[in-house]
C-alpha cells in the first residue's frame, strides 16, 4: 500500500520499487498526471506516453517464433519482484526453458539487478514490451497492393468494439471529435498524452492509430478511416497525383486527413515524401 507523507508543509508519494522499475524512472525524468474520470488522474512517464501514439520504433514483425511470444507473455503475468532466476525456473516448464535462454540471446529479455536490490530479476526489454505485449498490431506491415484491394468501410465489429470502448471514457472533446471526423490533428504533446491515455483500449486493439511527424504534430487516426482511404491514396499516387491538394480532391477529404494517412503510410514503408506536401509510391 502506498502512504501519502508531509515534508516540509507539501504532501509527498513515494513510488513503489515495482513502478520505478517497470517505468525505468530516474532523477530527471519527467512525468505528469492526466485526468481519467472525476475521482482519479493516470500517472505516466511523458516520453512514454508519446510513444503509445508513435510506431516508429516497432520491431520488425517476425522478429519472435510463437513459443517465443508465448514464453515473453507468461513472464509478463509474473510479478516484476518474483522474476528472479530461481522463480522462473520453477515456473517454467522443461520446454520453456530453453525459449527463455533464446529471448536471453535476442537480448530482449535481460538479468537486471538495480541497487537497491541483491537478487536481479529478469527484465523485458522496452522495445519488445511495446511492441508485442503492451498493444496489439492489427495488421502487420500490409503491401500497398493489398490495401488498395482491402480497403472498405468500417465493419459492424469495428464500430462496434470502437463504441463499447467510447462510451466507457469520461467527456473528451477530442474523443469526440476523432469519431466524427476520423481523424485528428494535435499540436502538443499534452493533448496527444491525454488522449493517448484515454483511448489506450483502443490503441492496443489496433482501432485507433498515431504519429507524430516532423512538423512535431500528432496524427490520430481511426483504423476504419485509415481502412476506407489508404487505398484510395495509394491509387491516386498511382495515377500520377502526388500533391496534398490534388490528392485530397481527388479522393474527396481535407488536406490534413490526406496528410494523416500518407504519415502512416510512409512510416509502413509504402509511401515516401519527396518534399514538403508531395509525395510519391515507395
Amino acid at each position: 500500500m502506498v502512504k501519502i507523507y508531509k515534508h516540509n508543509n507539501k504532501l509527498v508519494i513515494y513510488l513503489p520499487f515495482e513502478v520505478t522499475e517497470a517505468l525505468k524512472l530516474s532523477e530527471s525524468d519527467e512525468v505528469d498526471f492526466f485526468r481519467y474520470n472525476v475521482s482519479s488522474f493516470l500517472f505516466a512517464k511523458k516520453s512514454d506516453i508519446a510513444k503509445l501514439l508513435s510506431r516508429r520504433n516497432e520491431v520488425p514483425a517476425g522478429r519472435f517464433s510463437t513459443e517465443e511470444l508465448d514464453v515473453l507473455k507468461k513472464l509478463d503475468t509474473f510479478r516484476y519482484g518474483d522474476r528472479t532466476e530461481e522463480n522462473v525456473k520453477k515456473k517454467l516448464s522443461d520446454v520453456e526453458l530453453p525459449v527463455l535462454k533464446s529471448l536471453i540471446s535476442k537480448k530482449a529479455v535481460e538479468l537486471y539487478q538495480s541497487k537497491k536490490s541483491s537478487v536481479p530479476v529478469y527484465s523485458i526489454q522496452r522495445e519488445v514490451y511495446d511492441n508485442f505485449l503492451m498493444r496489439k498490431k492489427p495488421q502487420q506491415q500490409q503491401s500497398a497492393q493489398y490495401r488498395v484491394q482491402q480497403s472498405a468501410q468500417q465493419t459492424p465489429v469495428q464500430h462496434a468494439a470502437f463504441q463499447a470502448i467510447k462510451e466507457s471514457i469520461p467527456g473528451n472533446a477530442n474523443v469526440k471529435k476523432l469519431e466524427e471526423q476520423g481523424f485528428i490533428v494535435l499540436p502538443t504533446e499534452a493533448e496527444a498524452s491525454s488522449l493517448s491515455l484515454a483511448l489506450e483500449e483502443s490503441i492496443r486493439q489496433g482501432l485507433v492509430l498515431g504519429t507524430r511527424a516532423f512538423n512535431k504534430k500528432f496524427y490520430i487516426v481511426l483504423r476504419s478511416f485509415f481502412d476506407r482511404y489508404s487505398g484510395k491514396i495509394i491509387e491516386s499516387l498511382s495515377g500520377g497525383k502526388d500533391r496534398i491538394d490534388e490528392i485530397s480532391t481527388a479522393i474527396g477529404i481535407s488536406e490534413d486527413a490526406a496528410r494523416a494517412i500518407l504519415y502512416l503510410l510512409a512510416e509502413n514503408g509504402d509511401v515516401s515524401e519527396r518534399r514538403k506536401d508531395q509525395f510519391e509510391l515507395a
